[in-house]
């Protein structure tokens, strides 16, 4: 499918179908940041409050670089519809979960479904456009991924406010029967696959799946659920690392290969996976840690969280369309427009991490605004960037092979930095609990109420009188643990402005 081939209205709903996928996609896993404080504080398991969005990115992110091939051999509509139904399907058992890890489980299925959505809007949206059209093309993916990132977070927050969590995620159900049936009547059969049929390099896929899930489950359970250096830890490393291995070996040989390994040859390509893996690691990690500040540090409703991270969707537009209108304007100079975007980026997550229970809100706004117009501008230059310089045939892959590299960045990010808030939150707990207080404490309780964080410092089931006196002390253990997680995405955004200095000056069409 390309957009030469269609008239200009078929076009229109090609896209408007594509484009409802994509907000199907990105709101399932955005209105996640604000309801899982009371998710914690109905199923407990704080020390693993980053795994429900662990588990969905890690599968999200194995699917990525699959979906995108596969859409390059047999079209994109057969992808779309399945996506699009694994998505909607599986938001039922996440929203019957009675347990956290039957919740973590059903998101990890739920995953799969929202990677193979969102690698497959994106390249077909690069499908509909001419190379001198895409950035004003992604200008539009960029607006409708903010728009429903925008209403993930405030529906999240009325939705708990006023409901149940557990109607955050039975809200897709209806959703989805809406967006298949618009991609059913919208979206064209593929042509052009007579002939010799496609090949599928399953061996390759099967390698993916393995390093991806055991090395990205590796550094999510590290330090949470295993130490470090745990026998179960360095297993699932060596794991992932043996699987990778093979994979490249095979990928380098096959001529059907999942990932084309002939563009990390390509200088802007391989800046840009450098360059989102870094910002994927600070969007993501942002994004779901910002609202759990408010709640529990500065103490507003959920409904009000969600309406803080709108200044970050509003900058991630506004970033996404003005560098997308530049880049239509100046053709191949993606040097200037990536450095200042990189640039505000790490400026943005720095300022982010100088907050504290008595930062004003005009501050908080201009802080959270600054960051999402350098992920917005990030995003789109340099999905141009790739899908303008690999061949045509590997758009797909391409596509998805950057989309990879940005969920991984944003796996780790999840992760690492949800580790950093767990360890951190109890490690200066204890160091504020004066000896007497902790004396007085029931054995084992303290270790229970941080596990629950202490039901999100409010309606505690911990034994309410001790969870008050212990209330304070952990507001101000979590304020410092999630500075100090704020802290290490600012350097990982750091990393990637200094990577973004290797970029060509001039590149592509």
């Amino acid at each position: 499918m390309t957009g030469e081939s269609m008239s200009s209205g078929q076009r229109r709903r090609v896209l408007g179908g594509t484009m409802a996928a994509l907000f199907l996609a990105a709101f399932g896993n955005t209105v996640v940041a604000t309801v899982l404080p009371a998710i914690i504080a109905d199923l407990g398991g704080f020390d693993r409050y980053a795994w429900p969005s662990t588990a969905y990115m890690v599968t999200a992110t194995t699917a990525l670089p699959i979906a995108g091939k596969l859409g390059d051999l047999y079209g994109r509509r057969l992808l779309f519809l399945f996506g699009v139904a694994a998505l909607a399907i599986s938001s039922l058992p996440v929203a019957l979960s009675q347990s956290m890890d039957q919740l973590i489980l059903f998101r990890a299925i739920q995953g799969i479904g929202g990677g193979v959505v969102m690698v497959t809007s994106i390249a077909a949206a690069g499908d509909l456009a001419p190379p001198e059209e895409r950035g004003r093309y992604h200008g539009i993916v960029g607006m409708v991924f903010c728009f429903a990132a925008v209403a993930g977070p405030l529906v999240g927050g009325f939705i708990i406010d006023h409901f149940h969590w557990r109607w955050a995620f039975l809200i897709n159900l209806p959703l989805g029967v809406l967006v298949w049936i618009m991609l059913v009547r919208s979206y064209p059969h593929p042509s052009g696959l007579g002939g010799e049929r496609p090949r599928v390099d399953y061996p390759g896929i099967v390698l993916l799946v393995v390093a991806a899930i055991s090395s990205l489950f590796a550094l999510s359970a590290a330090g949470v659920l295993y130490p470090w250096g745990s026998a179960q830890i360095l297993g699932l490393l060596a794991l992932g690392m043996v699987a990778g291995g093979l994979f490249l070996v095979i990928e380098s040989k096959s001529p059907y290969a999942i990932i084309p390994l002939g563009i990390y040859r390509i200088r802007t390509v391989v800046v840009a996976l450098v360059v989102n893996f870094f910002i994927g690691f600070v969007l993501y990690g942002s994004i779901l840690f910002i609202p759990l500040f408010f709640q529990a540090v500065q103490g507003t409703s959920a409904g009000r969280s969600g309406a803080l991270l709108v200044p970050i969707i509003f900058g991630i537009v506004t970033g996404a369309v003005v560098s997308g209108r530049l880049l239509s304007r100046s053709g191949g100079r993606y040097f200037v427009h990536a450095l200042w975007s990189t640039a505000l980026a790490a400026a943005g997550m720095l300022f982010l991490s100088t907050l504290n229970p008595e930062t004003g809100l005009a501050a908080v706004v201009v802080r959270i605004f600054t960051l999402g117009v350098g992920i917005g501008g990030v995003m789109s230059i340099f999905t141009v960037a790739v899908q303008n310089t690999v061949a045509s045939r590997d758009l797909g892959a391409g596509t998805s092979t950057l989309q990879f590299h940005r969920a991984v960045g944003g796996s780790m990010g999840i992760a690492i930095m949800g580790a950093v808030v767990a360890q951190r939150t109890k490690s200066r707990l204890n160091d504020l609990l004066p000896e007497t207080s902790r004396a007085q404490l029931p054995e084992g309780w303290l270790e229970s109420a941080t596990g629950a964080g202490v039901r999100i410092v409010s309606g505690a089931s911990e034994g309410t009188g001790l969870a008050d006196a212990v209330g304070d002390h952990f507001t101000q253990a979590l304020a410092g643990a999630l500075g100090d997680a704020f802290a290490l995405a600012a350097a990982v955004a750091a990393l990637a402005l200094v990577a973004t200095l290797f970029l060509p000056r001039r590149t592509g069409n």
